[in-house]
């Protein structure tokens, strides 16, 4: 069994009302239904065409690809979806999960835009498209992650056993990450270690011990920086925080047994770090699909996990998240 936790899609059908109406500047370049995206350029087609892309997680064994929409737009500096515009991305992805031969399982969009709404509108969702779970940014809006505010979302998803991907967005506008693609390759993943640190830090895991993250890149650098964050818990006299302690009762690094890491870090040796470091049971694979500053055939993780013992490659490969799977079923 092979389930991959990180893939994005939108419609063909929702992709041409974003070009009709020039939603984020959006444009229909030719009349292959090429999309141009401002400050991207033209739009992976296997994002919104799943001729190709089904064909391809059959021969490469894949029976479930986790699907959500491109993280942009889910949540941008200073907003995050309504439930309005999280509707229309519920409702391509749910377009998508039909066309996909039973490939795709669908993930939730939150309206954190209006988060006294978000707890309706996730149940709503949940039972309209049989989504599996869902996927969540880094920063809630207007708010961190940790904001008591979000308890009750979190309770919600503990009590239904959802899935919970969480994919980096922007929280700010940062002009020196503009270049080189670097917030892609740098800021996205450092925007999941300050969410995931405060999330811990904030006493998010110790309310709510049944809710499981799977982070997208590998964690960012949590796990590079375990030791580190550690310390701001550990630190006994002169640089000793309150806040550090006040809402959790134990080190931060034990709160990782709630995370899972996908394995979409870029390169074998990095891969197998991750593993050795926290563990085949706290690994999923994730490939990011379609894009190439990714995984998207499973070409660097797929060998990597399978050279590893029968046990640990089954659980990274499936067994850690089918539990949650079957949970919707």
């Amino acid at each position: 069994m092979i389930i991959d936790v990180h893939a994005h899609v939108l419609s063909n059908t929702f992709m041409a009302e974003l070009a009709r109406d020039k939603t984020f500047g959006i444009e229909l370049m030719d009349d292959n239904y090429t999309y141009l995206v401002p400050a991207y350029g033209p739009f992976d087609p296997p994002i919104y065409h799943f001729e190709e892309r089904v064909a391809g997680l059959a021969s490469r064994g894949v029976d479930a690809q986790l699907v959500s929409p491109v993280p942009t737009l889910i949540s941008w500096s200073g907003g995050a979806a309504d439930v309005e515009w999280a509707r229309r991305l519920n409702q391509s992805t749910a377009e998508s999960v039909a066309q996909s031969q039973g490939r795709f399982k669908g993930l939730a969009t939150l309206c954190l835009g209006e988060p006294n709404r978000v707890v309706d509108e996730l149940n709503r969702a949940l039972d309209k498209h049989g989504f599996v779970g869902v996927q969540i940014g880094t920063y809630g809006g207007d708010r961190p992650l940790d904001d008591a505010s979000l308890d009750p979302l979190f309770g919600l998803i503990e009590k239904r056993r959802l899935i919970v991907f969480m994919h980096p967005t922007s929280a700010d506008k940062l002009e020196r990450w503009g270049d080189y693609t670097l917030n892609t390759v740098l800021a996205w993943p450092n925007e999941t270690t300050l969410a995931v640190t405060r999330m811990i830090y904030g006493g998010v895991f110790e309310r709510h011990p049944d809710l499981h993250l799977a982070l997208a890149h590998g964690g960012g650098n949590l796990v590079f920086m375990r030791g580190r964050i550690d310390l701001g818990y550990t630190a006994p006299k002169f640089e000793r925080n309150e806040d550090c302690h006040k809402n959790i009762s134990r080190p931060p690094s034990s709160y990782y047994r709630q995370l899972f890491f996908d394995t979409a870090v870029g390169a074998p040796e990095m891969l197998r770090f991750l593993i050795e470091t926290v563990g085949a049971d706290r690994v999923v694979y994730g490939s990011d699909e379609p894009f190439e500053i990714a995984d998207p055939q499973g070409e660097m993780a797929i060998p990597t996990v399978r050279s590893l013992d029968e046990q640990a490659a089954r659980a990274i490969l499936g067994d850690n998240l089918a539990p949650l799977l079957n949970a919707q079923h």
